[in-house]
């Protein structure tokens, strides 16, 4: 019997495991479109309204969807420090202090070279920056709605499998 419940807790414990990595996959895609729309809501609040940096990230924040609204958290925390650190330095920090977010190392590099353009140069090519910023993600977006669409099944399946070969083997 306490084999039997052994078994059955290692099955379910690897299947978990699989399911957690659809899960993250899953989020990541939402992720990934939570940013692309704030970053849609940044472009028009900094090219059409004028709204200075600090109050837009303090907006931001509030307003965006969850977790992508951590990264504006993140930064207008930071933005008290502006004197003694430049606006791209408070921007990098808050991409590396969001894991939440999900976001392979290209995806943080396309945001990272986003906070380089923000606040340093005219509108038209912040905008500029920040539909760069938008094509790429959503270029991303695309590319990981793939992997999930095509490896959600694999990673489910190989919790379970991984679970009956350790319990074939244990037993």
């Amino acid at each position: 019997m306490i084999r039997f419940i052994g078994a059955v807790l290692l099955i379910t414990g690897a299947a978990a495991w699989g399911l957690m990595s659809v899960l993250k996959l899953r989020s990541r895609v939402k992720n990934l479109g939570a940013l692309i729309s704030a970053l849609s809501v940044m472009k028009s609040e900094i090219c059409d309204r004028l709204t200075p940096m600090p109050e837009l990230l303090k907006q931001l924040g509030n307003e965006a969807t969850y977790p992508a609204s951590l990264l504006f958290k993140n930064a207008s925390d930071k933005m008290p420090s502006l004197g003694s650190r430049s606006f791209s330095a408070i921007w990098s920090q808050a991409v590396l202090n969001t894991p939440e977010l999900l976001l392979t190392p290209q995806e943080a590099l396309v945001l990272t070279e986003l906070g380089m353009c923000l606040g340093r140069y005219d509108i038209g090519e912040q905008r500029s920056a920040i539909q760069y910023a938008q094509r790429r993600m959503d270029e991303y977006s695309r590319k990981a709605e793939t992997d999930r669409e095509r490896n959600s099944k694999v990673h489910a399946f190989l919790g379970v499998a991984a679970g009956l070969f350790a319990v074939v083997i244990l037993l």
